[in-house]
């Protein structure tokens, strides 16, 4: 099953790399309907959903791409004892705020020799199924442990992989009590400056925050940085991701948030499209990043160790041992698992 991944993200890797041209001559023949199916459900994501922009899709793409090959496959699954047994069915609720957010945990299931059933997001159910048709065409007795629903208690399954913020949580927990059940609520990344970035992770700083218009658990929504420093040297290298204000839903957040700080004379920093505020909560909406000031890395790292349940990822440079280089959040390895939960440990 391996190999087939591998494939996949072969295709993925060819796709991101060709996706430019116009021409069909520059597309690979054995590849050239897929590409032309693939870019035709591109379009359509896009009018469908406009929080899914061409270039997050395209992010996407490349991710899974660079992250389904061979020699990372065999050294991430190598590391468990895979015993064979009795294939469990396990149901997998998948959010839509990302393109494919879901597609690790339908990784984890099927290389644990378990068989699926997808209930997908109504924001997100083009490109899955689109995928799976290829990965089944690569390997057909897949076919037989893949399945979509849209009801989810008219099938019948042993184990729930569930995701969704915290209010839906309470209501999966409800209706899943009798099952064995992963469950990931609401988290935030963060990100540590210590005045001394280059301008490349200043830049970089800004697509962790901005990628998927911040709606992914892996975006920054929230800066630590040092006394008197000055937040215009990250707002002044966002412009390269403004491709965000193509997306009407982001901007309108913007607006909002924009006008009811102004009327309540709230001080803020901004651009035309990104807000910064000072503030000591965590979680920060779509279009607006919360910064706190800190006095010590000391002192720091204590605030952090008690809101480490609310922390997704930590991006900063020489300041933590599990810290993200600027720029990567959106491109977690295989073992990165979601909330820090060993998936296949759980499957198995």
């Amino acid at each position: 099953m391996i190999k087939t991944f591998n494939e996949i993200g072969f295709f993925l890797r060819k796709f991101k790399k060709y996706y430019k041209y116009n021409k069909n001559k520059y597309i690979p023949k054995y590849y050239k309907n897929c590409f032309l199916d693939l870019k035709k459900i591109f379009q359509k994501i896009t009018i469908k959903n406009s929080w899914f922009r061409e270039e997050d899709l395209l992010i996407s793409i490349d991710q899974w791409g660079n992250s389904l090959k061979e020699e990372k496959l065999e050294s991430w699954i190598n590391k468990y004892s895979l015993k064979k047994k009795n294939s469990k069915t396990v149901l997998v609720i998948m959010p839509g705020n990302i393109p494919i957010v879901g597609f690790h945990d339908f990784l984890c299931v099927l290389l644990s020799g378990h068989n699926i059933i997808i209930k997908l997001s109504e924001e997100d159910n083009l490109l899955f199924p689109f995928l799976c048709k290829i990965i089944i065409n690569k390997k057909y007795i897949l076919k037989h442990k893949i399945k979509f629903t849209k009801n989810i208690f008219s099938e019948k399954f042993d184990y729930v992989i569930a995701s969704g913020n915290n209010n839906t949580a309470r209501y999966f927990e409800y209706y899943f009590s009798k099952y064995p059940l992963l469950l990931r609520k609401s988290k935030i990344s963060i990100a540590i400056l210590q005045g001394n970035e280059k301008k490349e992770e200043l830049i970089n700083l800004n697509k962790d925050i901005l990628t998927y218009s911040g709606r992914g658990c892996r975006n920054v929504g929230k800066i630590f940085i040092p006394y008197n420093y000055d937040i215009n040297l990250i707002l002044e290298k966002s412009f390269i991701y403004e491709y965000v204000t193509k997306n009407s839903k982001y901007i309108d957040n913007y607006k909002y948030f924009l006008s009811i700080y102004t009327m309540n004379n709230i001080i803020f920093q901004k651009n035309h499209f990104l807000i910064f505020k000072e503030e000591h909560n965590f979680f920060s909406p779509i279009s607006v990043v919360y910064y706190e000031f800190y006095n010590n890395l000391n002192q720091l790292k204590k605030i952090i160790t008690n809101n480490n349940q609310y922390i997704q990822c930590i991006v900063s440079k020489n300041f933590l041992k599990k810290e993200i280089h600027f720029g990567k959040t959106q491109y977690p390895k295989l073992e990165d698992y979601a909330d820090g939960i060993d998936t296949i440990l759980f499957l198995n």
